[in-house]
């Protein structure tokens, strides 16, 4: 067990320290960042603004179909749009006109901006009456077509949410690392970056065996020392706690070859339960920490040793 970790935890065992980073585990790595994104709903919504205008113009609508024609046909730029009040993001996809017909057709949707032919305005007129956007325009819809849009990207951002699940760790310590490397006199933070992006841009030798490896955090020092910073939580579905201390043994020793030093970031519940893995991780990576080492100041430790 390193000097360092003895020192810091005022401690004097090793298993002591194994104990520390069991016993301050954490179930969640959510921050209140992590159930809506407003900037990018605003983002979406201020995209079309005008478009979403010029829709508006459809709310309570007592010539629906032909007024929705003479907006397709005069500002085909509000296709876009369309898909979005159903809460899709594809521009294309194809639809079963009867489901329960057999020998029904299937017809194929595209709604990026072009000038349309009158057959295809008369398919789009279609696609409202049949997937209830005509109802919602005529019988349903307020004053204010912006707001619901706004509702619907709020909808989508939150189905998001698996995905910003996994992506939670980096979001909750970018900030943080990007703060301690600053301090620590590492002039450069690359975030989500291949290795081989290092001899692109600074001129760094990169080993062929991690060039094309992406890492959630490179640190460049004004000496051109690298530091790669790997974080991840693990909630225990499906987590196999000797095979990802193995992988990320492996990784340090790769790292090595190439000069960089390694830092991995790790917790969750996944690690309930797993000290012998956990002291398998401390034995053969020189800096492993939990959320809980992060905050109490280890982190900022190390990166001013290294």
């Amino acid at each position: 067990m390193k000097e360092l970790y003895l020192k810091f935890l005022n401690v004097v065992r090793e298993e002591e320290v194994i104990e520390k980073f069991h016993d301050t585990l954490i179930d969640t790595n959510r921050g209140y960042n992590f159930f809506v994104d407003w900037n990018k709903v605003k983002k979406h919504v201020e995209r079309y603004k005008v478009e979403i205008n010029i829709l508006n113009s459809l709310i309570g609508s007592k010539k629906f179909d032909d007024d929705l024609r003479k907006i397709l046909l005069n500002y085909p730029q509000v296709l876009p749009v369309i898909p979005i009040l159903l809460a899709i993001r594809e521009l294309n996809f194809k639809v079963i006109r009867d489901f329960a017909d057999k020998n029904s057709d299937i017809v194929d949707y595209d709604f990026r901006v072009r000038t349309l032919t009158l057959e295809e305005v008369e398919s789009i007129v279609e696609f409202f009456n049949k997937t209830g956007l005509k109802d919602f325009f005529v019988g349903m819809a307020t004053k204010s077509l912006q707001d619901y849009v706004m509702g619907v990207e709020v909808g989508m951002d939150t189905h998001a949410r698996k995905n910003r699940s996994g992506d939670a760790m980096e979001l909750l310590l970018k900030p943080i690392v990007e703060d301690l490397a600053l301090k620590n006199g590492f002039k450069t933070v690359l975030f989500q970056k291949k290795f081989g992006y290092l001899k692109t841009n600074y001129g760094i030798e990169v080993d062929s065996s991690i060039r094309n490896r992406k890492a959630d955090f490179i640190l460049i020092s004004d000496t051109s020392k690298v530091v790669n910073i790997e974080v991840n939580f693990y909630s225990g579905t499906g987590s196999k706690p000797q095979e990802i201390v193995d992988s990320y043994i492996e990784r340090q020793h790769e790292l090595k070859n190439n000069g960089f030093e390694f830092i991995w970031i790790t917790d969750g519940d996944a690690w309930r339960g797993q000290k012998n893995q956990i002291r398998k991780g401390f034995e053969k990576i020189d800096y492993l920490l939990n959320l809980h080492f992060v905050r109490i100041g280890l982190l900022e430790e190390i990166l001013c040793r290294i």
